[in-house]
């Protein structure tokens, strides 16, 4: 007995031996394409999306393990500096639901929907920093790793990731084609791993770092509610009451007015901090140009140029290893040359120098390095 889609898809009946084979070949080949346009063609389940959007947003066990299974991973892939096991740690969290929970309440008006998906993304929110904190006072003698410390530093180009994020998992959750679990995925690194650096900043009572963390967490959050409500509301998840209403952008704003605020705010804020992040950038690279310019040449060799700001100037502390000691002059000199930090405030240089005695077998000559050996010499240490 024949299906309703076998009675549906077009049969063409060939013999092999028929010198037309070609023709019957590329006709069939039109008719596959056709069938390829119209699916992909199909329409968006309004209906189905809902539920499902619903059915994710709900405080299930499934919600929480899989979450608390996430941010152990992810914690432990921070305390060890691993990005590849924070990565793989996203890919068992489940953080999206929610927040698109939280999106379709606002454009569909749906308030109890609201307030489900809002209540089981602040228990995941508490729960995944509870985590952080109880595994950063289990290893409160381990230092902080440059992953963790890369999340306290939230910018605007945060906020641009995380738009684009929150937009890829909303169109993948309303397209038939498409799944939504590998680009939750990519949205979750956006919010799990900031969340337990947060808590294990707050075991060691890093109280402006876990705030940075927290912040950063929050940012995700926002941007990605408020790009997935955009994604909605253009796929037509516009419900007033039982009617779809017509697109308008006035509607889609008063329905998101808080978030967009927040949002905003936020942008404001994170400016800012790209900002200040680009000028501390280049006012480095300048610096530690102009040091190695002037003292990594003969024999000398820079091994590291710090950065420590203090509350009215900052100092540049340069460590030189060499078979000569720089001048007062040299020293003079560079002071003059070196510009104003980001803040403004004065530029002053402390050199630690490291005495190297040379060794050689009779007849070698005393050959002094060229600038460029110095330099090679300096970034292979560094390595």
């Amino acid at each position: 007995m024949a299906t309703e889609n076998e009675k549906d898809s077009p049969t063409i009946v060939v013999d092999e031996d028929h010198p037309e084979q070609e023709k019957y070949e590329v006709l069939k080949e039109k008719l596959r394409y056709k069938q390829a346009k119209r699916e992909n063609a199909k329409k968006i389940d309004h209906k189905q999306v809902r539920l499902n959007i619903q059915a994710d947003a709900l405080p299930t066990k499934t919600f929480f393990i899989m979450n608390a299974l996430a941010a152990v991973i992810a914690a432990y892939g921070l305390l060890a500096d691993s990005a590849a096991v924070v990565i793989g740690a996203m890919l068992v969290a489940m953080m999206l639901g929610p927040i698109s929970g939280v999106a379709l309440s606002f454009i569909d008006s749906r308030w109890i929907l609201f307030r489900t998906a809002m209540s089981t993304l602040l228990m995941g929110v508490a729960m995944i920093f509870a985590i952080g904190v109880v595994i950063g006072f289990i290893h409160h003698d381990m230092p902080m790793t440059s992953e963790i410390l890369s999340r306290t530093q939230p910018t605007m180009i945060d906020l641009m990731i995380a738009l684009a994020g929150g937009a890829a998992g909303a169109f993948a959750s309303v397209s038939p084609r498409l799944s939504v679990a590998v680009v939750g995925v990519a949205v979750a690194t956006a919010l799990v791993p900031p969340l337990v650096a947060s808590g294990i900043l707050f075991a060691h009572f890093q109280w402006a770092n876990s705030g940075n963390a927290f912040l950063l967490a929050v940012t995700n959050m926002v941007a990605i509610q408020i790009s997935s409500s955009l994604v909605l509301w253009i796929a037509g998840f516009r419900r007033g009451s039982e009617e779809e209403l017509q697109s308008n952008v006035l509607e889609f704003i008063k329905r998101n007015i808080w978030s967009l605020l927040v949002l905003v705010i936020l942008a404001v804020y994170l400016s800012f901090n790209l900002t200040q992040r680009v000028r501390l950038q280049l006012y480095e690279t300048s610096i530690s140009q102009i040091v190695k310019n002037n003292l990594n040449d003969d024999n000398n060799i820079i091994n590291a140029v710090v950065f420590d700001q203090k509350e009215d100037y900052t100092l540049v502390r340069v460590v030189i290893r060499g078979d000569h000691e720089p001048t007062q002059k040299q020293l003079a000199m560079l002071n003059q040359e070196m510009s104003k930090d980001n803040r403004g405030l004065p530029t002053k240089l402390q050199i630690r120098f490291i005495p190297v005695k040379i060794l050689q077998t009779k007849g070698v000559e005393d050959v002094e390095l060229s600038p460029r050996q110095a330099q090679h010499i300096s970034m292979k240490t560094a390595e």
